[in-house]
């Protein structure tokens, strides 16, 4: 290679590698029904069609939102995990790491173990996993919404450090909408959860199915395991559809968006929406809702 060439040649061979190194490290957000395998895929029970993209998440007051991280390194890199939120008053944060459970499905994240302190640091393979060829790490946030929050937008960092930053913005919209008190609201006998090897929406489906057919909210689970955090959060929702006025919350009226939904989310394979379809319900809940 001649002079000439090799000045042509350098800018285009450090564009490639810088190229490799961005791309090997990298860091996104999923809403709670998408589940992340050890190895960066989403669980085969979780796929869907057409994912719903995390840009800017509705959330209600009074209650909790949730969402994956997702970490991905190469093998035997180590990194810092941060999450900020801007201004720190708008919502409190807690994290949870995600440890893989083996099922005959391959690997799914489910155990939660909590952050106490960030930046969270972290190495992979996840020495806590031992799981061969690891390339990514969840981690489940959940954000706390004050019940007096203003209705307004603000901001969520996630930031990783693998030698240099990269950070993933949320622009989170609170919207009018206010949970109820769960201990007021949810009284009645906790549910079992299902298999780990379900999809996730299946932790969601026996809320709906009792509130809808008998009006029944069941205690709300530890935030133990993502399973337990998916039921949670449709407690939430059916506490929420239980404060409205029936005309928009009533269970005849969920109970025709449900069914409605479930047609449209199954008349493909994979499914068009996959669990992400109760947050179309979530979402009409929150549209509704009209301050008392």
């Amino acid at each position: 290679m001649n002079e000439a060439a090799g000045r042509r040649f350098a800018p285009l061979a450090l564009a490639a590698l810088l190229g490799a190194v961005l791309q090997a490290q990298t860091v996104d957000i999923y809403t709670e029904f998408r589940r992340v395998d050890p190895f960066g895929a989403v669980v085969l029970a979780d796929q869907a069609l057409a994912p719903r993209e995390v840009l800017s998440p509705a959330v209600a007051r009074n209650g909790w939102a949730s969402f994956h991280i997702v970490v991905s390194v190469p093998p035997k890199e180590s990194y810092f995990l941060y999450v900020a939120p801007n201004p720190v008053s708008a919502c409190r944060v807690a994290l949870f790491r995600e440890h893989f459970v083996k099922t005959v499905n391959g690997w799914i994240p489910d155990t939660l173990q909590e952050v106490t302190h960030l930046p969270d640091f972290g190495t992979m393979p996840d020495p806590d996993d031992g799981i061969a060829g690891q390339t990514t790490r969840a981690y489940l946030l959940d954000l706390w919404i004050p019940p007096n929050a203003d209705v307004a937008r603000f901001r969520v960092e996630v930031q990783l450090k693998v030698g240099d930053w990269v950070v993933r913005p949320l622009e989170v919209r609170v919207m009018p909408a206010r949970y109820p008190d769960l201990t007021e609201a949810a009284r009645g006998k906790p549910l079992s959860l299902p298999s780990i090897e379900m999809a996730a929406d299946a932790a969601a489906l026996p809320v709906l199915r009792d509130y809808l057919t008998q009006g029944r909210l069941p205690a709300p689970p530890p935030p133990l395991t993502v399973r337990s955090i998916i039921q949670r959060n449709a407690i939430q929702d059916m506490a929420l559809a239980a404060s409205m006025n029936p005309d928009t919350g009533g269970r005849e009226v969920l109970q025709r968006r449900t069914l409605d939904l479930l047609r449209s989310n199954l008349s493909l394979g994979p499914r068009l929406w996959g669990g992400e379809w109760d947050l179309r319900l979530r979402d009409y809940l929150f549209n509704a809702f009209i301050p008392h």
